[in-house]
């Protein structure tokens, strides 16, 4: 089978992995392949967050629609700049960047970049989990069947 030279970095909203960018720019630059930058907004995420703020008491049910509305939209606005940025360093070394950001469930939306942009090596970014985001999210982690047919590198950032 033929090594697919693409790269696609998974991205969590709200996280700038600076180590993990850095070694999909150069992966890509290696392979000369196209980087694929990807952060999957996940509406659940943001009314997860919200209800739980509003169960432990710290707002009420009314207050937690907007919470969950401006949280989506400051992860929206964080991800398009950095998706900008990444582009911006990229292309500084001659690597054709395609950045992506979509709302949706993360695995559907990562299997489907993944055959769609031709993916042989994905970089996953891993959180180092406090006991904060413990509380606020559940697993961050992305089932293996929607990376199936290509590489898969995991590096953790804080």
């Amino acid at each position: 089978m033929m090594e697919l030279g693409n790269v696609l970095i998974l991205i969590p909203p709200g996280k700038e992995p600076q180590q993990a960018i850095r070694a999909a720019i150069d992966l890509a630059k290696q392979r000369a392949g196209r980087l694929v930058a990807l952060v999957v907004l996940d509406q659940e995420l943001a009314a997860r967050v919200s209800t739980r703020f509003s169960e432990s008491g710290f707002m009420s049910e009314h207050v937690e629609h907007q919470v969950s509305e401006t949280i989506m939209r400051e992860y929206r606005t964080q991800a398009e700049a950095l998706l900008r940025t990444i582009a911006e360093h990229a292309t500084k070394e001659g690597v054709a960047v395609t950045p992506i950001l979509e709302e949706g469930d993360t695995e559907d939306v990562c299997g489907r970049v993944i055959r769609s942009h031709q993916i042989g090596t994905a970089v996953l970014v891993a959180e180092k989990r406090t006991w904060l985001t413990r509380l606020l999210s559940r697993s961050g982690a992305v089932n293996l069947p929607a990376l199936a047919g290509c590489e898969v590198r995991v590096m953790e950032e804080d």
